[in-house]
């Protein structure tokens, strides 16, 4: 209910082209064009709109040639520097530069995330658009892609989330029908940058994540679930100490409950008793914020204090069980 309200009431920041099988939310509109290269002539184009600027273009296609052989901060700064008067020539490079340039995409975006830490309000909507596309697609590529290019592309997702909350979680949320590790790892690090922004869609999160339990089979999957739902229930917690700085309505703590009961349910049931260690950490790691939630309510305290002790002699030899008391 409140994520319909919160979507509603931020239509301008929705992102188009999305038709998402979650309730609660979707995304009219066109979907998103491609970015063209450089033309014969040394402009080059982004949907259809011609940008001449190319002193812009060959100042940043130089400076990214050499970020093997400088200081990449300098180079990052410098390229920020002139996205600050050039920000929409400046971003049309880059997005171009990852589209074709697969071996240094790491590089590129190192330079994006830096200069989208500056203010970026104005920000074009389809150049918006465009990123939050690219980084999601380089995050979920079914190739071998590797790690360091979907870990660089969901740091970008989360900074540019500072600015654009609301467009970045719809993109997360959208891909939450199939696992995702890396999908996971964005979703968990935005609720733990930004816990209060997050509360309307936590809903949606964990109704989705309930709906996939079954697939959610290999240890390295598990553990990035398990992730997701310490982070969103921490963001929880810490929502029912703020709720009041929080500009949409009040969320009750039976609503959380209701969704966070299942998953505590399945994970205590069938995934702590697992040999993996680093997988039984994850999991730990998540029980205490999530008991934090649960224990609201009166129904399930006292199975869930039961637990706690059988936990403290379960592991108290393998792990820090300090993440289930605290």
């Amino acid at each position: 209910m409140l994520c319909t309200y919160f979507c509603n009431v931020n239509t301008s920041s929705q992102v188009p082209g999305r038709s998402p099988s979650l309730p609660g939310a979707q995304w009219p509109g066109p979907s998103i064009s491609k970015i063209s290269g450089p033309s014969a002539m040394g402009s080059y184009s982004v949907t259809g709109t011609e940008v001449t600027d190319r002193g812009v273009y060959n100042e940043v296609v130089s400076l990214l040639a050499h970020m093997d052989d400088q200081d990449k901060g300098k180079i990052a700064l410098r390229i920020a520097f002139i996205a600050e008067t050039k920000l929409a020539s400046v971003l049309t490079v880059l997005l171009e530069k990852l589209q074709k340039d697969e071996q240094n995409r790491i590089d590129i975006y190192y330079v994006l995330e830096k200069l989208l830490q500056q203010d970026t309000q104005g920000l074009e909507r389809r150049l918006l658009k465009k990123i939050i596309t690219l980084a999601s697609n380089h995050m979920t590529e079914t190739q071998e892609a590797r790690n360091e290019v979907k870990v660089a592309a969901s740091n970008t997702l989360v900074t540019l989330a500072r600015c654009y909350f609301s467009d970045v979680m719809l993109e997360l949320v959208y891909h939450l029908e199939l696992p995702e590790e890396f999908i996971f790892m964005t979703l968990g690090n935005l609720s733990s940058a930004y816990a209060l922004k997050c509360i309307p869609f936590v809903g949606m999160i964990l109704k989705a994540m309930i709906s996939m339990l079954a697939l959610v089979k290999d240890n390295r999957m598990r553990q990035a679930f398990c992730g997701v739902l310490e982070k969103c229930s921490r963001a929880v917690n810490v929502y029912f100490m703020n709720w009041e700085k929080c500009p949409f309505p009040r969320m009750g703590e039976s609503q959380f409950c209701k969704n966070i009961l299942p998953l505590y349910s399945h994970v205590t049931s069938n995934w702590l008793s697992c040999e993996e260690l680093e997988l039984k950490k994850a999991v730990i790691k998540a029980l205490g914020p999530m008991m934090g939630i649960l224990l609201h309510k009166k129904e399930p305290q006292n199975p869930i204090f039961k637990e706690i002790s059988w936990l403290l002699e379960q592991y108290k030899e393998e792990i820090d069980v300090f993440h289930v008391t605290k």
